[in-house]
């Protein structure tokens, strides 16, 4: 029996391939408490937003632990931090628990993938494929050459929004990666796409794919079955395959998908939202 899983969510970006806005599936909890205390202004230290803000709810010294992502909150902390930036709290609980599922997922893929551990566990190992996704989809969707000037523009911007803290990946290597996979085509000083499908090569590349997957799927669960998100789709079907169809059975369900992409996909100058859509289907 073969299980096929179908995922679709918006993430309030510009495009259905691409990511052209601040916002990053892999933006966690740890942002939102520093981006609070930074928007009220610079007189608002550590000390100064844990004593008045958070009402001595949290020790400074592991407040400035949150805000790395070395700590997690508590969910009451959460609460209080909801309460004050006038939110909804079921976001903000969201990301939290988004945030334990990717940091307990990252370590159990160490055990499995063997990589030197990162200065930071979890989200930030799916930042290389986040880059290297966004790269990708800053090229139009009908296969126009585009300068490469502008293009490395928008690679450089993804860099940027990684988060703060986190590691940064230089311009060259994602061009590099992009090159050797057959994924940009270069003529002179123009570039288009080649390809869309990046498939990991060593064992860095594997983690950090498999944390952007891992983000894209917990962040789907979570808004369908806990904040109950309309806008997100998750469907899982069941069907009998016989082994020597499987292959045939992939062909087609890509062809399926990267039909209604194309159909939907608009370009990044147009009004719409971005979206991933992450498709499985494996042998049971």
């Amino acid at each position: 029996m073969s299980s096929i899983s179908c995922l679709t969510l918006p993430t309030g970006c510009d495009k259905i391939c691409g990511m052209s806005g601040k916002s990053s599936t892999f933006k966690g909890i740890k942002d939102i408490f520093y981006e609070t205390r930074v928007l009220m202004g610079r007189d608002y230290s550590l000390r100064r937003f844990a004593r008045e803000v958070l009402d001595g709810a949290v020790d400074p010294v592991m407040l400035s632990y949150i805000e790395k992502g070395k700590r997690f909150p508590t969910e009451p902390l959460v609460l209080k931090l909801a309460s004050i930036r006038k939110q909804d709290p079921r976001q903000l609980l969201v990301l939290l628990w988004q945030d334990r599922i990717l940091y307990a997922f990252s370590r159990e893929l160490r055990r499995v993938i063997k990589t030197p551990k990162p200065g930071e566990e979890g989200m930030a190992e799916a930042d290389l494929a986040f880059i290297v996704s966004r790269a990708i989809a800053a090229f139009p969707d009908n296969s126009r050459w585009m300068p490469i000037d502008r293009w490395a523009q928008e690679v450089q911007k993804a860099v940027g929004e990684v988060g703060r803290k986190r590691p940064t990946h230089s311009f060259n290597r994602i061009l590099d990666i992009l090159k050797r996979q057959g994924l940009i085509q270069i003529k002179g000083n123009r570039v288009r796409r080649g390809g869309r499908h990046y498939a990991p090569e060593s064992p860095e590349e594997a983690r950090s794919l498999a944390m952007e997957f891992c983000g894209i799927f917990t962040k789907g669960l979570l808004e369908k079955f806990v904040r109950r998100e309309k806008k997100t789709y998750v469907r899982n079907y069941y069907l009998h395959i016989p082994d020597k169809k499987i292959e045939s059975f992939h062909r087609q369900l890509d062809a399926a998908v990267c039909q209604v992409v194309k159909e939907f996909a608009v370009d990044e100058q147009d009004d719409g939202k971005f979206v991933n859509v992450l498709t499985t289907s494996t042998p049971m």
